[in-house]
């Protein structure tokens, strides 16, 4: 009797284990999807950041599939197997993108699975779905950090330049703690007012018409002056043009005019005709000359002039008798004749 009890109660627990085994299988299984038809996709990460296998995939806030294989291609590629129950399935479509996640701030990682268009179709075996960059918390504590120890900083520096402003150090403490410069900007108040009044004094002064400053902007007699010089002005400057046309016509009838003076400036040959002309008076001139020196030395003219010169010559020595001198003139020479007649006369050449 006592054997078949204890045999019953290893029966009654054996029986129970075995129910606990089943239930806990089942409900292992159902997590992990072992008991229900699933569909593998895939995607491509840089970083999984720290996504392990097992981990959910959750869709809509919905828990549904788990990670199933995580494969590293590359060093820029991680390629993450995400095994999806089929009865969620026909809600997922081809352009959902996929992003990790995580649960809470201090949570697991995640899979998340944005919804996608029907018009691309509801995900099949083995398709991929694009990645998208999701909410870095890691990333974001380390940037927290950071800007954590630059606030420190901040605060230090601002902790050092309060102590020095309270110690009196700088211009800022000088100006917080003395009055040197609260007495300055008095003197330069009141040094300013000074001025202000004096400029009010100018003012006064030029508005009563004291002064040439005055008298210029309150009297009309300067303004009328003024004006009459602007009206002198204004004639003298008709005139002037007045004047300088002239010129204008005088100067064209000189370069296109029909006179002689238009003609003795751009006709050549009348050049050429007055050249001649002054170089034969030239030779004339000298053959005067010549002939007035060869009656001087003639016998006739000595013969008259004898007794008047031994008259008026008996006290001078006697001189010798100057030959004539013989010149070779050619047209455009100028002859020089010299008011001393014991001189000979000069011939200045032409250039041309």
């Amino acid at each position: 009797m006592k054997n078949t009890k204890k045999a019953l109660r290893l029966g009654i627990f054996v029986a129970a284990a075995l129910i606990l085994f089943v239930v806990a299988v089942y409900l292992i299984g159902s997590k992990g999807n072992l008991f229900s038809p699933t569909k593998d996709v895939f995607s491509s990460f840089k970083d999984i950041r720290g996504l392990v296998v097992g981990n959910n995939v959750r869709f809509a806030g919905i828990n549904v599939g788990t990670v199933k294989n995580i494969r590293i291609i590359s060093d820029t590629s991680v390629v993450v197997t995400m095994s999806i129950r089929e009865d969620y399935s026909k809600y997922i479509y081809k352009n959902s993108k996929v992003q990790i996640g995580q649960e809470g701030l201090m949570g697991g990682k995640i899979v998340l699975i944005s919804s996608g268009t029907p018009e691309t179709g509801v995900i099949e075996e083995n398709d991929y779905l694009v990645v998208a960059e999701g909410l870095d918390i890691q990333g974001m504590i380390a940037q927290a950090q950071t800007m954590l120890r630059e606030a420190t900083q901040t605060v230090s520096h601002l902790n050092s330049v309060t102590d020095k402003i309270n110690e009196g150090d700088g211009d800022i403490a000088r100006l917080l703690n003395g009055n040197d410069l609260t007495t300055q900007l008095g003197i330069a108040t009141r040094k300013l007012n000074n001025s202000m009044s004096d400029v009010n004094e100018i003012t006064r002064k030029v508005s009563s018409g004291q002064g040439d400053l005055g008298k210029l902007i309150n009297d009309d007699a300067i303004t009328g002056q003024l004006s009459g010089i602007m009206k002198d002005l204004h004639a003298t400057s008709v005139k002037a043009n007045a004047v300088v046309e002239e010129l204008q016509q005088t100067v064209h009838a000189i370069n296109y005019g029909e006179g002689v003076l238009p003609r003795l400036l751009h006709d050549k040959e009348l050049g050429l005709s007055v050249d001649t002309a002054l170089t034969r008076v030239d030779q004339g001139v000298f053959e005067v000359t010549r002939a007035a020196e060869t009656i001087a030395d003639s016998w006739i003219f000595r013969l008259f002039s004898k007794k008047k010169k031994d008259t008026n010559n008996q006290s001078q020595p006697v001189t010798t008798k100057r030959q004539p001198k013989e010149f070779e003139v050619q047209p455009g020479d100028t002859i020089i004749v010299p008011v001393n007649e014991s001189a000979d006369p000069e011939i200045k050449r032409s250039k041309n």
